[in-house]
């Protein structure tokens, strides 16, 4: 199963970049296409920057937790359960800092964002938050 789940995430890397460089071209068709109301694993992925796999509802079976860029300076997160080889998105998070990471402490997943501030003649500091895996979604606990 893991060997499986291993073999999709690299697949999800490669139709990714496959995706990227069709879209890159002109688009000669004049029918816009029609808005899907189920969100994919692919939507708002720039690059998946790191790919683990972590049982968050300790069932035996791991979930994938993918953070990826969404921009300059955002990342996201998404959680991907697997249901009879099916992925499913349990858990989505837009955050508004680049310098997202995935920690165990104390056997509990966190997040661990790290922003920087700024301010009008001084030099940047970095205020951390952390987000704790609470059994269904990664909730701010701290900063």
């Amino acid at each position: 199963m893991v060997k499986k789940q291993v073999i999709l995430m690299r697949g999800i890397e490669i139709l990714f970049v496959l995706i990227l460089s069709l879209l890159s071209g002109c688009v000669t068709s004049s029918k816009a296409p029609k808005p899907q109301a189920k969100r994919g694993v692919l939507d708002d992925v720039l690059v998946f920057r790191d790919l683990q796999q972590v049982d968050l509802d300790n069932d035996g079976i791991k979930e994938i937790v993918a953070i990826y860029a969404t921009g300059v300076n955002s990342s996201g997160v998404k959680v991907i359960k697997f249901t009879n080889d099916k992925g499913n998105i349990i858990f989505e998070r837009i955050l508004n800092s680049p310098n997202t990471k995935l920690e165990i402490k104390k056997g509990i997943p966190v997040l661990i964002v790290e922003e920087t501030t700024q301010a009008i003649g001084c030099s940047g500091g970095r205020i951390k938050s952390i987000y704790r895996w609470d059994g269904k979604a990664f909730t701010l606990t701290g900063k």
